[in-house]
């Protein structure tokens, strides 16, 4: 199931791209305009209106949502003159390893959720994300392309929604592997995970149900690829990324008016 998925994912992105992008364009819009349009509240936007069609932008973000980098494409759709080619690597345990997946992933985003990554920690399984991480990498390469990733690497279920994960190597491997890729980080706070509910939101209580959305400063890993040590630069550069992303969460809760302590912890009010 996984090489089938694979290799489907692998048509649609390179021999594909137009009715993807097609497809994004005309049906995800009209999904998330329905689900989101009317909710969402954008900081600091010219951090990524400045980029171009040709640019490479490589977006770094919390993950607490399976629709995080949805509101983020609906962002760039809307606002901006990026590329609609737009790769979101995925974890695969259903996305390409259930029957179901694929047509899942294409209903939902044209099969962009690619390249995934393999949960298992076999060598064979560390192999194939060595693989994907290159790939990455590879597709950050080809101009006009756009790419979201989270440094946490899996989705954060604490009941805290300012709580991140630990910073995990890939991502910092991607950005630093990805050299003219431009490294922007943002916080996303807002949507859940039943897009029934989320379309309800929207038409009935949509200034009470706010989505957050915060982009901060492009980041400078120059020094770090400079001095490339291999795996633990890697996580050096995910962790910088990570903690941009932390910096925009407490400017988050300072423009909502939600105390925090210096160190960008929750306090009572």
């Amino acid at each position: 199931m996984e090489r089938v998925a694979l290799e489907i994912g692998h048509l649609s992105n390179v021999h594909l791209t137009l009715p993807a992008k097609a497809y994004n364009t005309v049906t995800m819009g009209i999904m998330l305009w329905a689900t989101a349009g009317k909710r969402m509240d954008i900081v600091d936007l010219h951090h990524v209106t400045r980029y171009g069609n040709k640019d490479r932008v490589l977006f770094v973000c919390n993950h607490r949502s399976f629709f995080d980098f949805f509101v983020i494409t609906a962002t760039c759709f809307w606002n901006t003159k990026l590329s609609r080619r737009i790769l979101f690597p995925v974890r695969s345990t259903f996305f390409y390893d259930h029957p179901l997946g694929p047509m899942v992933n294409g209903a939902m985003s044209g099969m962009t959720m690619f390249p995934p990554l393999l949960r298992d920690k076999g060598d064979d399984k560390r192999a194939f994300n060595k693989w994907a991480i290159d790939r990455c990498v590879e597709e950050l390469q080809v101009p006009g392309t756009v790419m979201g990733l989270h440094p946490e690497g899996t989705r954060n279920k604490s009941d805290d929604p300012y709580a991140l994960l630990s910073a995990k190597p890939g991502v910092g491997r991607v950005a630093l592997g990805a050299d003219g890729a431009h490294v922007i980080p943002c916080f996303v706070l807002g949507p859940g995970n039943s897009l029934p509910k989320e379309f309800g939101l929207n038409w009935r209580a949509p200034q009470d149900n706010r989505i957050d959305v915060l982009f901060g400063p492009e980041l400078d890993l120059s020094d770090l690829r400079r001095n490339d040590k291999g795996n633990s630069t890697a996580l050096e550069a995910s962790q910088r990324c990570l903690e941009a992303i932390r910096a925009l969460s407490v400017e988050q809760r300072r423009l909502r008016g939600i105390p925090v302590t210096p160190q960008g912890v929750n306090v009572s009010p």
